[in-house]
């Protein structure tokens, strides 16, 4: 069903903008699907299908079945995101709402209680700014304009339907099945470049606490699938914040009885946006403010088009709307030797950066 360097036609990318999907998956290479989606609650080996549950696993396991599946490349993304703005097009400026600073610091003091009296190690809470403009399809030609010259190193990704969308660009992958290899990564453990550091990321000890909290947790839960390997933890290095990362890859043992989705509900939510350690359980964060409301922020956020390939990204750093107005979340992981101040900075500059890269 893949084809290279599809023409599309105009009128179709007008038609995209209304109902459509698109992941980068590597550099100049664009997935782009077209709606109507057909919602269905299971799909077969190797079927082109999207999954994108809410965070908290709330609502019936569905799957989204484009009506047409195209790659294209950076050149022709652009010439059909500029014909469709024209010429002297221009978007002005949202306005935005801040993030309420009390509200999160009583998740944070809240989760520290749990760290000091009980098992709890780590979680990660989340924040959003919110305005009531809803992104148009001018503004959202723009957005994925923008979003072409995003780093290489972030996955681009969007989903949108009946009014109601995602889109951004992030620098974390749940999973990424190529043949019988699985890809994963740990990512977390941040800095934010523009504050002065007594130490490197690297050698921060609370940072790669958090770090390899994560790294365990998933050594763990993809062992029973194959193999493992590591390598890392290295920096990821993005325009304003500086990440660790350790990739992981898993040689399958059983490919012909894999559930890729299975899989990447079994590895969700990591403690890079959940919990550690996992046993303890994450629903109860519904009750701190705002969390609740995540819907598909920090989610899996998947995609399957071909029995040999298929990926899942986690869906953070992008603007989220539907007609009540639109939004931009952060979250940052809670240890106990976090500090309050650095990490209501780093939820803002999460926040920046997301701006940023769409051009908001």
């Amino acid at each position: 069903m893949e084809t290279i360097d599809t023409i599309i036609e105009p009128s179709e990318f007008t038609n995209f903008l209304d109902s459509g999907a698109l992941l980068r998956t590597e550099p100049n290479r664009w997935l782009i699907f077209n709606g109507p989606f057909e919602a269905t609650a299971r799909v077969e080996r190797g079927q082109v299908a999207l999954y994108h549950p809410d965070f908290f696993m709330k609502s019936a396991q569905k799957f989204w079945i484009p009506r047409s599946f195209y790659v294209v490349r950076d050149t022709q993304l652009l010439e059909l995101c500029q014909g469709f703005k024209g010429l002297g097009a221009s978007c002005a400026s949202i306005n935005w709402e801040p993030a309420e600073f009390q509200s999160f610091r009583f998740s944070y003091d809240s989760i520290l209680q749990r760290i000091q009296k009980d098992s709890l190690k780590k979680a990660v809470p989340v924040v959003f700014e919110r305005s009531k403009e809803v992104p148009d399809k001018k503004r959202l030609a723009a957005y994925i304009e923008n979003l072409v010259s995003a780093p290489e190193s972030l996955f681009v990704y969007g989903f949108w339907q009946s009014g109601i969308g995602t889109l951004g660009a992030t620098p974390e992958l749940l999973l990424r099945k190529q043949g019988d290899l699985l890809k994963t990564m740990a990512l977390a453990g941040t800095y934010v470049k523009a504050e002065k550091q007594t130490s490197s990321l690297m050698e921060n000890l609370k940072e790669r606490l958090e770090h390899d909290l994560v790294v365990q947790d998933i050594l763990l839960t993809l062992g029973d699938y194959g193999a493992l390997t590591q390598k890392g933890p290295e920096i990821l290095d993005l325009p304003t914040l500086l990440h660790l990362k350790t990739e992981i890859e898993c040689q399958l043992t059983q490919s012909e009885n894999f559930d890729f989705f299975a899989a990447c509900r079994g590895l969700h939510p990591t403690p890079a946006l959940g919990v550690s350690p996992r046993e303890y359980g994450y629903q109860w964060m519904q009750e701190l403010p705002e969390q609740a409301d995540r819907q598909g922020f920090g989610a899996p956020w998947g995609v399957q088009w071909s029995e040999d390939e298929a990926l899942c990204l986690v869906a953070i750093r992008n603007l989220q709307w539907s007609s009540s107005g639109s939004r931009i979340g952060s979250g940052c992981g809670i240890v106990a030797q976090s500090q309050l101040e650095r990490e209501w900075s780093e939820l803002f500059e999460k926040r920046q950066s997301v701006k940023k890269v769409l051009g908001l």
